[in-house]
């Protein structure tokens, strides 16, 4: 961790734990660079998609309560969405609802939306496909959780999650964020332009609700893991059950030749990562303010720490720029939507002998430097890249981002 943060490459903490005994838990990198704030175990981060696995979290409490069923229709709880008709919750637990990810708000709105009238700005969007027979991620599916779990529990979404989970595991750095709000620890996220750290502009995270608006601490995160593997801690055996087998809120899969459960979660200079391998009572996260974190490679090289098997030393990357004409640059111009999203877009556009590339979610707008072969990376010290694709014209068509060191999105080329 020390020679990933001296590469330029960390900013954040980290928490390592096997059978119960903290191996590791560590800031590293600067909180805030403006007043050299350094981070500790006890910072405060945004922590982006990871909230899903608390929403969800919330809906079996609420089943455990006998206050509303997985299977029951969410037009029970939503009357007014006559689209929504044949979708249950569940549906929106796994992805399955057809429900699109955007397009019902902008996160660069300067207002905070009630829950009922954000809802109602995408219920009547298209379904992307008939409930259950499809997936595709939704965080307005799981905004849609937020409101129900409002619905059933008489409560605000942030009060019941306070009152049914982190109060009782002693979270108490843990809940809804604001980003006017002003509490201790609180860090700042950063990405990169011209090689040095800058702030995004503001973003209000706070209208994603159950999708993506809790922050929290590697510790707090921690005494959250340990009890959602303690039936009884707060939920019972058949809802812990139901969660991994069904991927309610968190995803399952093989790392290390391990089976692993965990979330992933970014927003705006803000990368977060939880994960737990049962067989071996392991608990890996880590929570960064840099938005370039190489979150993919640093998860499989902690694991492989803790596992005794190979990884690598992270080095220092040093790329280096090609400069290209103002025409050349053109030929990179134009409007691309992801191919899971045809919501969301990504918009390139020559500034000078500059390239910018600008994206709806998160809303970040950055200079992307040409390496050669049709691929341009955001900054020399992370092995992010835009990699532009050629139809059989040779005339661009799409591109491939790889970020974090483990994340390919496809996005084409719109007309």
């Amino acid at each position: 961790m020390t020679a990933l943060a001296d590469a330029g490459r960390f900013s954040g903490t980290v928490l390592v734990a096997r059978d119960e005994v903290v191996l590791l838990s560590k800031g590293y990198g600067m909180g805030n660079y403006e007043f050299s704030v350094p981070n500790t175990p006890q910072t405060v981060f945004p922590i982006g998609s990871n909230t899903k696995q608390f929403t969800a979290a919330g809906i079996m409490k609420l089943q455990e309560q006998g206050r509303l069923n997985v299977t029951d229709p969410i037009v029970w709880y939503i009357p007014d969405a006559p689209r929504w008709k044949d979708i249950r919750i569940y549906h929106l637990l796994n992805h399955t609802s057809g429900i699109p990810s955007e397009g019902g708000f902008l996160l660069t709105d300067p207002v905070d939306y009630p829950l009922p009238e954000l809802v109602n700005r995408f219920a009547d969007l298209p379904l992307t496909f008939e409930p259950g027979k499809g997936y595709t991620y939704s965080n307005n599916g799981y905004i849609t959780l937020s409101y129900i779990i409002e619905q059933a529990s008489g409560m605000s979404y942030d009060e019941y999650l306070r009152e049914n989970i982190f109060a009782p595991l002693g979270m108490n750095s843990t809940g809804q964020d604001n980003t006017r709000d002003v509490f201790l620890n609180r860090a700042s996220g950063y990405t990169t332009m011209d090689g040095r750290p800058i702030h995004y502009d503001l973003q209000n995270i706070h209208n994603s609700y159950g999708a993506g608006s809790l922050h929290s601490t590697t510790e707090d995160l921690y005494a959250w893991e340990r009890a959602f593997h303690t039936p009884g801690a707060i939920l019972t055996a058949e809802s812990i059950d139901a969660m991994t087998e069904y991927d309610y809120g968190i995803v399952g899969g093989v790392m290390c030749n391990r089976t692993v459960f965990g979330h992933g979660g970014r927003n705006f200079g803000f990368i977060s990562y939880t994960l737990y391998y049962p067989d071996d009572n392991v608990s890996l996260m880590f929570l960064s303010n840099h938005d370039r974190t190489p979150m993919g490679s640093l998860a499989r090289d902690l694991s492989a720490i803790v596992f005794n098997e190979p990884y690598s030393l992270p080095q220092e990357i040093e790329r280096r720029a090609v400069p290209l004409t103002e025409t050349a640059l053109e030929e990179y111009a134009g409007i691309y939507a992801p191919v899971w999203e045809e919501t969301w877009t990504y918009t390139v556009v020559p500034d000078g002998n500059r390239l910018l590339y600008t994206s709806v979610v998160p809303r970040e707008t950055v200079e992307l430097f040409f390496e050669g072969n049709d691929t341009f990376f955001v900054t020399p010290e992370s092995a992010d890249s835009f990699i532009f694709t050629r139809d059989n014209n040779g005339t661009i068509d799409g591109m491939v981002m790889y970020t974090m060191e483990g994340a390919y999105d496809e996005a084409v080329r719109v007309p």
